[in-house]
């Protein structure tokens, strides 16, 4: 389990190094799925206590790449229902994360016309103050 663990660790750590970096700062921007990904198999790990989870998982980036076993690996009913279990936890937290992702790009929306319109309400606010100020000056 230690070994599984530190070479997740390791993962994890190339993710964060290997982010792009914000010009400026000591910020990155890291590829969320990658590391929630990581995340998710070291929580196996340590909830297992051995290689199953990580066996299920798979040593791909993400769940719809899920590593199935050899058939000529057999495996227990339990461990079955496991892998049962992890895919569908993954489709739905998939189906979550799209529709927050639906939701948010609604939100953003109306914000972005509610923007538009109070940008164009200033702008009209201006041009005609600036030929209120126009007008009187030339009185």
């Amino acid at each position: 389990m230690g070994t599984e663990i530190l070479g997740l660790l390791d993962h994890l750590e190339s993710i964060v190094l290997d982010s792009a970096k914000l010009p400026f700062t000591k910020k990155i921007v890291v590829d969320e799925e990658k590391l929630l990904t990581v995340i998710d198999k070291i929580r196996m790990v340590i909830q297992g206590g051995s290689g199953f989870a990580v066996k299920v998982i798979g040593k791909s980036e993400g769940p719809a790449e899920t590593a199935l076993p050899a058939e000529d690996e057999r495996r227990s009913p339990a461990e079955n229902k496991a892998v049962e279990v992890m895919e569908q936890a993954y489709k739905m937290a998939k189906e979550i994360r799209d529709g927050a992702d639906k939701y948010a790009d609604e939100v953003l929306a109306n914000l972005e016309a509610t923007s538009t319109r109070i940008l164009r309400t200033v702008k009209a606010g201006r041009e005609r103050l600036e030929k209120t100020t126009q007008a009187g000056s030339e009185k």
